[in-house]
């Protein structure tokens, strides 16, 4: 498999860490733009990019025909996007957080959200904490968190501190109770081997087009082995 290698940043960097040289078709950042002519020959594109930047080299991605594994964080996938991407007949994986982990939470968070029918005295709030570069607020992985409670009414306080990788945690009170849901990321490598997971997966799975949600693949079923 030949990646290419989309922005250098501190998760595209724990990306470019986690591959074989042979591996990495090229590696892209503000330098060494991708066009469509350094595109050709990789298997698969993995991005890590702001959405600002996204904004520009998306119909480039388009247009080379490769599939994509897109962890930009602040970017709105709309109708017209997901239409070209279908189109294009090539796979796109897409994900605010790409911990493999966060496919079982969701399901965990929609079990939970069915709480407060049970009990009127329910209350729910959301918190997350990232480093101060991060530009998005709330981030990705927190708006998911709430559309995946689906409750009415669920806040989100977000916190910018250090170099704080993400912690996302869900708090739940009543008056006889409290539930607490944590998840703290030790490290960038956590996204990258889910990234690279959903790499494998495209590129063992060539029948594959359109536009996929990272759980919508995880939920599959695939194990680690079955990729390597």
């Amino acid at each position: 498999m030949k990646v290419a290698v989309i922005g250098k940043g501190k998760t595209g960097q724990a990306v470019i860490d986690l591959l074989k040289r042979e591996e990495i078709h090229q590696v892209f950042d503000s330098q060494n733009p991708p066009t469509c002519e350094k595109l050709k020959g990789a298997d698969v594109a993995v991005v890590f990019v702001n959405a600002a930047v996204f904004e520009h080299i998306y119909p480039v991605l388009l247009e080379v025909q490769i599939p994509v594994v897109s962890g930009v964080t602040g970017f709105r996938y709309d109708q017209k996007l997901i239409q070209s991407v279908t189109e294009a007949g090539k796979p796109w994986v897409v994900a605010h957080n790409f911990s493999l982990s966060m496919v079982l939470i969701k399901e965990a968070l929609s079990s939970l959200g069915k709480l407060g029918s049970l009990s009127k005295e329910t209350a729910y709030s959301l918190s997350e904490t990232h480093h101060t570069q991060k530009l998005d607020a709330p981030s990705g992985t927190a708006l998911s968190w709430q559309s995946w409670l689906n409750v009415d009414d669920c806040p989100i306080e977000s916190i910018r501190k250090d170099d704080v990788k993400g912690i996302h945690a869900l708090h739940i009170d009543n008056s006889n109770e409290h539930i607490e849901l944590l998840h703290t990321a030790h490290s960038r490598t956590l996204f990258a081997e889910g990234a690279l997971w959903s790499a494998r997966y495209l590129n063992l799975h060539k029948e594959l087009t359109g536009f996929y949600q990272f759980d919508e693949i995880v939920k599959k079923g695939v194990t680690i082995n079955e990729l390597e």
